[in-house]
């Protein structure tokens, strides 16, 4: 998972494979990181998941509550992903119920 910050956006991009049984505990504190400065300086949060080679069920968990937070606190998410990658698919378009009608929050398939 790498971060990067600019005068607009806070990108996370994810790489390789998550695999662990519990991996909230690396990739919540570095989520709510991101939301805290996401509101703090208006910002939208770009989470990149086209990298990403595989996640277990496990990975989607902090995802989704991060999504929940960030309907509730009005933070601006846009989520990528990988449309040929099947797996992808079937898990990110499954996030779509978060969608916003402002576009606060996206869920895009490329």
């Amino acid at each position: 998972m790498e971060v990067e910050e600019n005068q607009s956006e806070i990108n996370i991009r994810f790489k390789g494979k998550s695999t662990e049984r519990d991996p909230s505990g690396f990739i919540s504190p570095v989520l709510l990181e991101s939301m805290q400065n996401s509101k703090k300086f208006s910002k939208k949060i770009r989470m990149d998941f086209m990298e990403l080679e595989y996640m277990n069920s496990s990975t989607i968990t902090p995802i989704i509550k991060i999504l929940e937070n960030a309907n509730d606190m009005g933070n601006s998410i846009l989520i990528l992903y990988r449309k040929s990658k099947k797996w992808q698919e079937l898990c990110f378009s499954a996030l779509r119920i978060f969608e916003t009608k402002d576009h606060r929050i996206e869920i895009t398939g490329k």
